[in-house]
């Protein structure tokens, strides 16, 4: 591979490089944001989860990025529902 491919390239990972961190940070939050909505939901009386409501981001998920929209919409909700937080 050319010089010219070999910097072009490692320029283009460090973009990714910083889409990743941004991605990580921007879970990091939407976790925070769940587990508020699930201790007050839960604290009203209600349940932790609101299945139609998982079912309409997953339905986004998969209507943006399609099949494998629904596969990432399960991973970030089950990141999001605590479990994976708590055993850290």
């Amino acid at each position: 591979m050319s010089p010219e491919a070999t910097d072009t390239i490692a320029s283009w990972r460090t973009e990714i490089d910083v889409l990743d961190e941004r991605i990580i940070s921007l879970l990091e939050q939407r976790m925070a944001f769940s587990l508020k909505i699930q201790r007050t939901r839960m604290s009203d009386g209600g349940s932790r989860l609101a299945s139609d409501r998982e079912q309409w981001i997953v339905q986004r998920y998969a209507d943006r990025l399609g099949d494998p929209g629904t596969q990432l919409a399960d991973l970030v909700l089950e990141l999001c529902r605590g479990n994976a937080r708590q055993t850290r």
